[in-house]
This record gives structure tokens, sequence and C-alpha cells, in this order.
């Protein structure tokens, strides 16, 4: 994987020095996200443990907007791992050319930074769907090369669409997965985003190549700072195996206040409530087999450098799909209720340029 990004990276360099007039600028930035929560493992017992939830660092080279290197490293558990590693050459507006190791255009949920959204975690479809599955996520992270871009007058549309190859090793098994992933979005008036997805999956099961499809929608609208989402999925669920749908909605809305008189570390301070609200069916064939959560809570913001989350989760009804490893058995998906304590740090450094 590392030689097949670093051929793209390169690729892209190349052909972007001879337009570019500019000098380089790097760009550097780091996160952590640490936390503590306390789970119901039963009915009568629960369990707390900190929690290193993400600590990244990320390089950005990019001359004007012409041509943009992205590398990023995460840790987590004591493990580290390559989470982005690409190339973006910008032919024109309308035009941009991706490759390398990136992310699959599903999903606003997923699209959009974990440190951006108002809630410490994405929810069901996104865990259990989106992000992964026994044959790669719809959406998530994989090598492959996307096309996208933005115009302006027809309704500020924006396009992005990729083929995605997964790795040949996948949880232990020797198998490879290949991905076709697709998003439109326009703005059909002030302060809204309404957005179409559509992956298309090639996958193996046993000795038979078969296609899984997952479609979704989604819109956001911002008034001031009161922020309101709707997204919604439907498609197949890989991991039950063929002829299996599955389906799910959510709905979040958050409320950001700054105070612009009162400032910590020379940053002013805020507050963000949310609520996030989601129905997730993961088998049509399992009756009743669904889940309801809720995710609420509140950040305290220092600016740009520093967010403290206080959030409650929980999970409602049985969230059941068919397991195919057990000849047919249902396997309840995971659940829980839990609280967070979340402490968000960044640190970002920017290089100017020289002066003759």
């Amino acid at each position: 994987m590392r030689t097949c990004c670093s051929i793209a990276l390169l690729s892209l360099l190349c052909l972007a020095r001879p337009a570019a007039a500019e000098e380089p600028r790097l760009r550097l930035r780091g996160q952590m996200m640490s936390r503590f929560e306390t789970a119901q493992q039963s009915d009568d017992d629960w369990a707390s443990d900190f929690v290193l939830r993400r600590a990244r660092v990320e390089a950005r080279w990019e001359i004007e907007k012409l041509v943009r290197l992205v590398a990023e490293l995460e840790a987590s558990d004591g493990e580290a791992e390559l989470r982005d590693a690409y190339g973006r050459l910008s032919f024109a507006p309308w035009l941009r050319l991706s490759a390398g190791y990136l992310k699959k255009p599903f999903s606003r949920l997923r699209l959009e930074a974990l440190a951006d959204l108002p809630v410490p975690e994405r929810g069901l479809l996104d865990r259990h769907v989106v992000r992964r599955t026994r044959h790669g996520g719809f959406g998530g992270r994989d090598i492959g090369a996307m096309l996208s871009g933005r115009v302006k007058p027809l309704a500020r549309l924006r396009y992005s669409v990729g083929a995605f190859a997964g790795p040949e090793t996948l949880a232990g098994r020797n198998e490879s997965h290949h991905d076709i992933v697709a998003r439109l979005q326009l703005r059909p008036f002030k302060g809204a985003r309404l957005a179409a997805n559509s992956s298309h999956k090639r996958y193996d099961l046993g000795e038979d190549h078969r296609w899984a499809h997952l479609f979704g929608g989604d819109l956001r609208y911002r008034l001031g700072g009161l922020t309101v989402q709707a997204e919604g999925g439907y498609g197949d669920n890989v991991d039950a195996g063929p002829g299996h749908r599955l389906w799910a909605v959510h709905l979040l809305a958050a409320y950001q206040h700054r105070f612009s008189s009162l400032h910590l570390l020379g940053q002013p301070l805020g507050l963000t409530p949310a609520v996030m609200f989601e129905v997730f069916d993961p088998d049509d064939d399992v009756a009743d087999g669904r889940a309801y959560r809720v995710l609420g809570g509140i950040n305290f913001d220092v600016g740009e450098i520093a967010r403290l989350r206080l959030f409650a989760e929980g999970t409602g009804g049985e969230p059941l799909a068919v397991d195919p490893e057990q000849e047919g058995a249902v396997e309840p998906l995971t659940s829980w209720t839990r609280v967070m304590v979340q402490l968000d740090l960044y640190l970002g450094w920017q290089s100017e340029p020289t002066e003759e």
C-alpha cells in the first residue's frame, strides 16, 4: 500500500512542478482526543476506563491551489496507523484529481472530520456499514483515484467520483474488494446543502464474485449558530450475505454560541449543545431487529485550540442481523449505554512565504 501511495504522490508532484510559480507552503497540524467513559456492561454492571480516542499528526504541502500532498498518521491503543496519504492536482476548480490512500466520497457524517463535528461519535450506520464491513466499508478509506470539482453557476454543484481497491488480506482472510463511489451536492438556497451518495462494491464470497450497493442522501441547513442535519442510507448488508437489506436514518441538531467578551489563553470561549437521534435496521429479514440511539451533550470550546465534550449515549431495541458464518443464526450487534467526558486538543503551524 505504501508503494502505491508513494508512486501516486510523486506522479502528481512531477505534473504540478512546471506550472507552479509560488513557493510551496507547509502546514502541520496535530490533534489529541482523550476520553473517560463509563459504560453499562449488563443490567447492573458498569465499567469505567480511560481511552485514547485519537492522536493524529498531519502534514500538508501545497503550492497555491495547484497541488496538495497530504500525509497523516494516527496512534490509538498503542499502535500507529497511516490514515491519509494522497496527492491532489487541480487543473481547474471544476476538475481535480486525487490519488493515493484517501476517504471515499460517501456520507456527510463520514467525510466531515470528527474534530469538526458537534458530537463525539458518528453512530451505528457509520460504525457497521460506512466505515467497515467484513468486505470493506462502503465509505471509509482505501487506495484509489478520484475526480472532483465544483461548478458555481449550477447551484454551486460539487461532485466526486472515484474507484477504490481494498487490501488483499482483510480480517485475516485472503480477499479483495473494489468500490465505485460517487457523491453529488447542491446548494438549493443559502445555508442549505443537499447531497446524494452512491457506493457499489464488488467482493468475493467463496469462489463467487458479487456486487453490493448502498445509497444515501443528506441535508444540512445552517442559520446563524444553528445547524440541523439529516442523513439516511439504504442498501445491501454484505455481512449477512446476498439478499439482505439494511437502512438507517439520523437527525443531528447543534447550536454554537461564542462569548465575545470571555477569553482564555487569548481565545474566545463558546458553548455548543448538540443532540443526535438515529434509527438503524441492519437486516430486513429479521423482524423488529432494529436499534434506536440517542446521543446528547454539550461542548465547551476554547477558540480553535481545545474542546471539552460532556455527552451521554443510549441505545434501545435489539439490532439483529443474520450471521452467515453460523448457518443463518441471528447475531446481535453491539449496543451500549455510556457517559463520556472527552478533551480534544488541537495545534497547528503554517509556514509563510519568504519575502525577497
